[in-house]
């Protein structure tokens, strides 16, 4: 029973190891932090390769055999002489522990400094040391040929083996060391989760190490098959961080990808194997073809896409190339879609932290309905809100019982806008020890929720790419108004941009307005540019009637100034945004949320001038 047990662990966490490597460095192929990563993980197959051949050794190199494969027949005498225990000697695993200390110091927040470096470097002198050793001499570790291969008593430890282990599980201390430490000063929960996940990882490897002492040093019955659920649980440890928090890649994993790539890579890989056991069965092939074929089936098949993307710039043109990676882009749009829920979860548990909070919940506008798209704290489902409930220009301070139950407690209402459209609100728990929020928390929210928002649009608008590209829809102009009268405050901020553009405000839906027809001169051949200046004239007077007065006499303006210069400088002198902000003393929460009001001001009144004609 222990055989097949032993065999299947070791196939899984090889395959595992070989694959989760290749999947790292596949995606983020210029950085030394993740071919450091796959090395580790490639590193981390070797005592899986070591027990799968002790257990089933290939057989004899037949005569005859070609020259260029001298290494590989060096490899088959050794064990044909030495017995199959020999394979348990395998030094491949050894390089695994400095190279995984290295990933972990470069983890760290502050450079590398020559304290870092020096460790770095003898940690690799040691390691070319071992190798050189455990490769010639039996000073480390040898193999009993009398011994069975399940049991970790094969091993015999040799006078060094001691010393070596004791620097392995020093450098395997110093890397949880780095991980917790990086932990600890993560800014966010996000990578702190990532880091600690990596941290239980290596604990569980660096356990390896005592059993190896009971095993080997002590003569204990230990099965080697425990060795290998240790590793393999690091190694699925590891993938769960890559899948779930990005760990070790450059950009955001994409969940979606990461598991369907596994039951793709999985599903071949089984095929392959019953190819396999056919063939051993029925046609004498060695049972070590197992080995070779997990490792060609899962080397070849996480490397096509990779050989696909370089094959094109042979076999397409330059636009070509360019369409092929935009679609490439494209596909993997809706899978982003999958980590917005679990991104906001964690963006709001940091900032029920950050003021202490009792709870917190962003709410998002679908139609005329709230959905709770995250919550903190929080533990109850029935939400009897409307988006009316919720709409508001500023922050707004709760009062007690304001909100029906369950939330009576709610203290602190912060809407969140996609340009002028309000989409959603962040609604905060009182603090925990009192009623209300101070200006200095308020001010500390404001940067972080516009962010918040930021993020909810962006994923919003690939969405709806997304499903406009399904549909075949391209994205046009602002349309002509249903009622003449009424305007969105979308189309006017719409306008407003392309000021500058006359042909563009001729075609505009403000020209159906009576307010900018009745500034053409009707006895004129009346052309779109036409139009598109008298819209001009028109958008220009609504803004002035903005203005507080005919002056101003102070510097910096006073605050019922602040709607009037945003729109004026922005859109009639053209001036960037940032020095409107330096010219006012205005952050740019501020800044967006003041012109967000203007511009439903400067819509309403367009409206009202259009009702006086009518």
């Amino acid at each position: 029973m222990l055989l097949p047990i032993t065999l299947i662990v070791n196939f899984c966490a090889l395959a595992a190891a070989l694959w989760l490597g290749l999947y790292v460095v596949t995606r983020s192929p210029r950085r030394l932090f993740s071919w450091l990563t796959g090395l580790t993980l490639w590193f981390l197959t070797g005592p899986f390769l070591n027990i799968l051949f002790a257990l089933m050794p290939p057989p004899p190199m037949p005569a005859g055999v070609p020259g260029w494969l001298d290494p590989f027949q060096q490899f088959w005498e050794a064990n044909i002489r030495a017995g199959a225990n020999s394979w348990l000697q395998g030094w491949l695993g050894v390089p695994a522990v400095v190279l995984w200390h290295h990933v972990t110091t470069l983890m760290r927040p502050r450079d590398l400094d020559p304290w870092r470096w020096t460790r770095i470097l003898l940690g690799y002198g040691v390691t070319v040391v071992a190798v050189v050793i455990q490769a010639n001499t039996p000073l480390l570790l040898s193999a009993s040929p009398a011994g069975d291969p399940l049991y970790l008593s094969t091993l015999e430890a040799g006078p060094l083996y001691p010393l070596f282990l004791a620097l392995g599980l020093l450098y395997i201390v110093m890397s949880l060391v780095n991980l917790l430490r990086s932990a600890q000063a993560a800014p966010a929960n996000m990578p702190r989760k990532q880091l600690l996940i990596l941290a239980a990882a290596t604990l569980i490897a660096g356990l390896t190490a005592p059993l190896s002492i009971v095993g080997s040093a002590l003569g204990l019955l230990v099965p080697i098959v425990t060795v290998s659920l240790l590793l393999g649980c690091a190694v699925v440890l590891i993938g769960y961080g890559v899948a779930h928090y990005s760990a070790l890649v450059d950009e955001r994993t994409i969940r979606h990808d990461f598991y369907c790539t596994v039951i793709a890579t999985g599903l071949v890989t089984g095929l392959y194997l019953l190819a396999t056991w056919v063939s051993v069965q029925f046609f004498n092939v060695p049972a070590v073809a197992y080995v070779f074929v997990v490792l060609l089936v899962i080397i070849t098949h996480s490397l096509v896409d990779v050989a696909r993307r370089k094959l094109d710039s042979l076999a397409y043109r330059r636009d070509t190339r360019q369409m092929r990676a935009n679609l490439d882009k494209l596909a993997g749009l809706a899978g982003e879609q999958d980590g917005l829920a679990e991104n906001l979860s964690m963006t709001l548990d940091s900032l029920c932290t950050s003021v202490r909070a009792i709870f917190g919940l962003i709410l998002l506008f679908e139609d005329d309905n709230v959905r709770l798209a995250a919550a903190c704290h929080w533990h109850q489902s029935n939400l009897q809100l409307s988006p009316q409930d919720l709409t508001t220009d500023d922050v707004l301070h709760l009062e007690p019982g304001q909100f029906s139950p369950p939330l009576t407690e709610a203290a602190l209402l912060i809407p969140l806008y996609a340009d002028t459209e309000q989409f959603g609100s962040l609604i905060l728990g009182r603090p925990v020890n009192g009623v209300s929020y101070s200006q200095a928390d308020v001010d500390l929210l404001l940067y972080p929720s516009d962010r918040l928002a930021d993020a909810i649009r962006d994923a919003r608008r690939k969405a709806e790419y997304m499903a406009q590209v399904a549909r075949g829809i391209e994205t046009s102009r602002p349309q002509t108004a249903k009622h003449p009268d009424q305007i969105s405050v979308k189309a006017v901020e719409d306008a407003l941009r392309h000021m500058a553009d006359y042909a563009y405000l001729g075609d505009h839906a403000l020209t159906q307005f009576k307010l900018v027809k009745s500034r053409v001169a009707v006895d004129d051949a009346v052309t779109h540019l036409d139009l598109g200046k008298a819209a001009y004239n028109v958008l220009a007077e609504a803004i002035e009637k903005l203005r507080p007065d005919d002056t101003l006499s102070s510097h910096p303006p006073p605050r019922e100034w602040y709607p009037y210069l945003i729109l004026y400088d922005a859109y009639l002198e053209d001036i960037p945004n940032r020095d409107i902000m330096s010219r006012l003393y205005i952050s740019e929460g501020t800044f967006n949320r003041t012109r967000r009001t203007a511009l439903r001001a400067v819509t309403r009144a367009l409206e009202e001038m259009e009702a006086a004609l009518n």
